[in-house]
């Protein structure tokens, strides 16, 4: 009996080692999940959040995989392997990020980190108080450090193609950011606390390459909580699968420039009537729809001062000619014409754009 004893006493014991060591690897290596940490968990969670900055804790938490039981035993080897993840990650992260030292990176106000197999953003970057553009396309964030708030001269940030399926925790911080650009990641919708971004002017959410990109946006509609963004002022929604425009984006008064371009689904009857009650708007971008013409009902939007409409082989530029310019007399329309170049609604301003 003493033998059997030991012999399940060794067992359970090769067991906890081979979970212990598969369960150890660093969080870098093991694809993003979201889990769930029970209250053990979680109470031995905050009394480690005095050894490890908190920010770095929430990233490596998302890290780890999904557990298969709540017990003490299993808490205890969750909780391990956070800490282990945070402490073996935070060794190589500098040096994955080829960035100059502090004393040089202080004055800097354009930062480009594009392709750099960034993880997260380390709290040296943070001391960019005179930052005002920040480039982090095509890496593999998982988080956004927080800490970047305190860089209040940030306007601009790129987070295309980083394979986001959600907003990434911290981004909502950043409040003083103006310019977002989250194009050709995975996402299908945005969360409620994203109106925190009360600053935000500027926000692409396109396919920028369907094609060739890594990833790919899933926007079938309008997320409904850039109805409430009072700040918005430019929507880029290229290259989606739209087929309709809700009454409800009238109520983002800011609103004076919208992209609807590569939205080739589009039910343009039903986009006019609504856009029609969107008074404020000034520039529409509804170009490669694939169409030779647009209904009569176009003629709804008199309000727009701009129009951009290409299409492929300006198969569209006789209706232009003979019609549409009579159903939009005062509306300048911008098709390709030879000589003719149509404004650039991403990098101008508003003013720019319509002057």
């Amino acid at each position: 009996m003493l033998a059997f004893k030991n012999l399940n006493w060794l067992l359970i014991g090769l067991m906890l080692a081979t979970y212990s060591c598969q369960k150890r690897v660093p969080a870098l290596a093991v694809q993003t999940e979201a889990i769930t940490l029970s209250k053990l968990g979680s109470q031995l969670l905050v009394l480690e959040r005095k050894i490890h900055e908190y920010t770095v804790d929430f990233v490596y938490k998302s890290s780890l995989p999904q557990l298969p039981l709540e017990t003490i035993f299993y808490s205890k080897i969750e909780l391990d392997a956070l800490v282990y993840g945070c402490k073996k990650s935070l060794q190589g992260l500098f040096q994955q990020i080829p960035i100059p030292s502090i004393p040089s990176l202080k004055p800097l106000k354009h930062l480009d980190l594009s392709e750099q197999n960034i993880y997260y953003l380390p709290d040296q970057l943070t001391q960019c108080r005179q930052l005002q553009y920040l480039s982090l396309k095509n890496n593999h964030l998982q988080a956004i450090n927080p800490k970047l708030s305190s860089c209040l001269d940030l306007k601009k940030i790129d987070l295309s193609s980083n394979g986001f399926q959600k907003i990434p925790q911290g981004l909502i911080h950043l409040e003083q950011v103006q310019s977002l650009d989250l194009s050709d990641n995975q996402l299908n919708n945005l969360p409620q606390d994203f109106q925190q971004l009360t600053g935000l002017q500027s926000l692409d959410l396109s396919n920028m390459h369907p094609a060739m990109a890594l990833y790919n946006n899933h926007f079938e509609s309008i997320p409904k909580v850039l109805f409430k963004m009072t700040s918005l002022k430019k929507l880029f929604l290229e290259k989606l699968a739209l087929q309709t425009i809700p009454l409800s984006i009238s109520q983002i008064d800011s609103l004076r420039v919208l992209s609807l371009n590569g939205n080739r689904s589009l039910q343009l009857e039903q986009v006019f009537e609504t856009l029609r009650r969107t008074p404020q708007l000034q520039a529409l971008d509804l170009s490669f729809i694939g169409r030779r013409q647009l209904p009569s009902s176009v003629s709804k939007l008199s309000h727009l001062k701009v129009l951009i409409w290409h299409e492929e082989n300006k198969m569209n530029a006789s209706y232009i000619q003979d019609k549409l310019k009579k159903l939009l007399p005062n509306t300048r329309i911008y098709y390709g014409k030879v000589g003719v170049l149509s404004p650039f609604l991403r990098g101008n301003t508003v003013e720019t754009i319509v002057r």
